[in-house]
């Protein structure tokens, strides 16, 4: 595989496309990466490799699924507030109480790129390496709220683009409106992916059947009741999503032994931070030239 736009190394078959940076990890007396009943991510990173997930236990699938029925359910219930106006339809006519708006905005936390990703993330690197999403989007919510969010509503846009456009202008609210539309891609791309992973390991259906499957769930309800649907089915996915998740960080810490992967065993012109740290590694070098 070639690397993306030649800046970062890509995973080939000897682990590391670079063989400079690839051979640096081949251990003495072995002439590859993976090494036998080995993996990449064990001979690069010093992390275990991946264990085969047994299946889920009998009816798990059936609770997802009606979960998911009760979300969709509730987000085609909202099409009767909608009454042929485009502004229920885009800012659910500006009626949501607090107590919605705040589930709704702490629903997105729970999505499979925050929840997911920031507990890979932390576990693969660094806790900071997980926790700079949450944190941002926290910081980004409370700023918004302390300076913008006022002056948005009093603007009566129905989009963030057409804050710009009133504001600045055409050319403002396209350029808005083509970056909007970028980032909301890639993060949809995220969570689709993310939930057709649940479901296609629930279900035991392809991981593209699935990824299909959530596309057209999720779009038909959208669809249905606008930002109404998006906001009383957050309602329900931040009612069970954020017991849940409390709930398993309680167990986690009581149940499972902690143990986190250590840090990078280095690489060329690598230095470690301390030298407790180059101390947990035998036989490594501390610097590298």
């Amino acid at each position: 595989a070639s690397s993306l736009l030649g800046l970062f190394p890509t995973v080939s078959s000897q682990c590391i496309e670079d063989s400079t940076i690839n051979d640096f990890f081949i251990p003495a007396g072995e002439t590859q990466i993976p090494v036998e009943g080995s993996c990449c991510q064990a001979d690069v990173c010093g992390l275990g490799c991946p264990e085969e997930v047994a299946a889920p236990a009998a009816g798990f699938g059936i609770v997802v699924m009606i979960a998911i029925a009760l979300f969709v359910v509730a987000g085609f219930a909202t099409i009767f507030f909608i009454k042929d106006k485009s502004e229920n339809f885009f800012v659910a006519g500006r009626s949501l109480p607090l107590w919605v708006v705040t589930l709704t905005l702490g629903s997105q936390s729970l999505d499979s790129n925050a929840l997911l990703g920031n507990a890979d993330l932390s576990y693969k690197y660094h806790f900071w390496d997980g926790a700079c999403l949450p944190i941002g989007l926290g910081l980004s919510l409370i700023l918004n709220g302390i300076f913008l969010a006022a002056k948005i509503n009093g603007d009566g846009a129905l989009t963030l683009p057409d804050v710009f456009g009133k504001r600045y202008g055409k050319l403002a609210e396209v350029m808005a409106s083509l970056c909007t539309i970028t980032s909301f891609l890639c993060l949809l791309a995220g969570n689709l992916v993310g939930m057709g992973t649940i479901l296609s390991y629930v279900l035991n259906m392809s991981q593209a059947a699935a990824i299909w499957m959530s596309a057209a769930l999720v779009l038909l309800y959208t669809i249905a009741g606008g930002l109404f649907s998006v906001a009383y089915t957050d309602v329900l996915q931040a009612a069970i999503g954020w017991i849940g998740s409390i709930t398993l960080a309680f167990y986690m810490r009581s149940n499972v032994d902690n143990v986190a992967p250590p840090p990078s065993i280095g690489f060329p012109n690598y230095t470690y931070p301390d030298d407790a740290t180059c101390e947990m590694y035998n036989g490594i070098p501390c610097y590298h030239d």
